[in-house]
This record gives C-alpha cells, structure tokens and sequence, in this order.
C-alpha cells in the first residue's frame, strides 16, 4: 500500500458502503478524569528510565552493604599467553565480614589463600609450606592493593571501593549489570588494567569476576551454589598448622 493510500478511520460495514450521505455522530470527548486514568495506565506498562552506569552500581554496592558472609563454590578458568586451550579448576570461596575470607582452589585444595584480619596466609597443603604476610600500616602498596582484589566481589563500603576502583563501563542483559573497572592506584595498573564483575539483576548476586593482565592473561572466576549470610566457623580463618609445616615470612624463614 503507497504513502498515498486512503485507510478509512472506521472498520467496514459502519456507514461507508451507504449510497446516500449521513450525518454520523461525532463520538463523546474524553472526560479529564478518563484521560488521566488513561495516562496512569501509560506510565504503569511503560519502564523507568534506564538508570546510569554509576546509578546501577550504586545500587549493587548498597545491596552489598547488608552482606555479613558470604559462600560459593567456583570454577576458575585462567586463560594464558603460552597456552592455547584455557586452565580450569575447581574451587570453594568463604567470606567473613569485615576482613577475613577463605579461597581453596582444586578438589581437594592445592593452594588456599587465608585472610584472618591481621594476617594473610598463602597456603600450599600437598607441600606442606605457607607463607606469613602480617597486616598493618606498614603493608605495602601492591599486597593491599591485591588483597583488595580478592575481595572486590563482596565490597561493604561503597565509598572505600569507588575510591579504590573506577567504573569503566556497564554493560547490561536482562539476567545479568557486567562492571569493567581498573584499579586507581598506578600500581596496581602496571600489573592489572582492568577488572570485571557480573552480578545477577533478580537477587544482585556475585555471578562471575574476571582478573585481566597486562601480559594478556586472565582469571575468570565463575559462581555458583552460593550462600548469603551463613553461619561460617572461626576456624576455617585460621591456618591451623602443625609443626610439619614449613612458614617463611617477607622477612625471611622461620
């Protein structure tokens, strides 16, 4: 049908087929009240603007503001330079608001990172050897910054994470708010440019994190089975180790 085409405001049969010209009546004007009703309805089927990047990762931060612990299994999949097929392992996280946490990678765990609030410990149980980093004032810039990194998926304080970290793209789907972030400090931009967090839109859950290097590798780390607020044992924060153990520390060996 041309741009030119007559289309007839009534549906056959309702006067335009008659042979001799009728006065039909003008339907009734729409009362004020029918109108706004009307418009009501409008707005209801209609969604919300879309919100800013900014605006949505305000509201997963302040959603995560109400986390105490936190648990999950995961599946880690490292993608390296040398390698063409990807490494994948899996893995069990534990989080313990406001600063402990507990990563076991492998099944039965290889190596276990350990944050018990003043210290971290790097744990590698077939070799029975760890790693003592104390926590204070005096830490270096690049262990804060990386432990920052390990627990950037479950920030408490919005303000403290957008300090540490800049927003630099939403990429949004109906299941999932994808934040590509970088880190502030240069520091730890010379070895990490960019980071990404997937959170699910119907719960604002953790869904997947992603390191990326700069030597072109990175670490995805993909959720599931997760438990918000569990009751967590002390006793997972701490090393537990026996005398077989071997520790050494930054400053030297035990």
């Amino acid at each position: 049908m041309g741009p030119d085409s007559h289309i007839s405001p009534h549906p056959p049969g309702w006067g335009e087929f008659s042979t001799s010209p009728k006065r039909v009546k003008s339907p009734p004007r729409p009362s004020a009240g029918s109108v706004i009703t009307a418009l009501s309805l409008l707005l209801i089927a209609v969604p919300c603007a879309a919100q800013s990047p900014d605006e949505t990762l305000d509201r997963w931060l302040t959603a995560q503001a109400g986390l105490t612990s936190w648990t999950a299994q995961f599946t880690q999949v490292r993608h390296l330079q040398a390698l063409t097929q990807p490494l994948s392992s899996p893995g069990r996280v534990w989080f313990q608001a406001p600063d402990q946490f507990r990563w076991e990678l492998g099944d039965p765990a290889k190596s276990i990172a350990l944050r018990n609030g003043t210290d971290l410990w790097m744990l590698s149980p077939a070799l029975k050897r760890a790693e003592q980093y104390p926590l204070d004032a005096r830490t270096p810039g690049p262990m804060k910054d990386a432990l920052t990194l390990l627990d950037s998926g479950f920030p408490r304080d919005g303000a403290e994470f957008r300090r540490r970290f800049e927003l630099l793209e939403l990429v949004t789907t109906n299941a999932q708010w994808r934040f590509r972030l970088r880190p502030r400090a240069a520091a730890s931009r010379r070895l990490l440019p960019a980071l990404t967090l997937e959170v699910r839109t119907n719960d604002l859950a953790l869904a997947a994190s992603e390191l990326q290097f700069t030597d072109g590798s990175r670490l995805r780390n993909e959720f599931h089975d997760a438990e918000r607020n569990p009751d967590i044992p002390a006793s997972l924060f701490a090393p537990g180790l026996d005398r077989s153990w071997k520790i050494t520390r930054p400053e030297g060996p035990r």
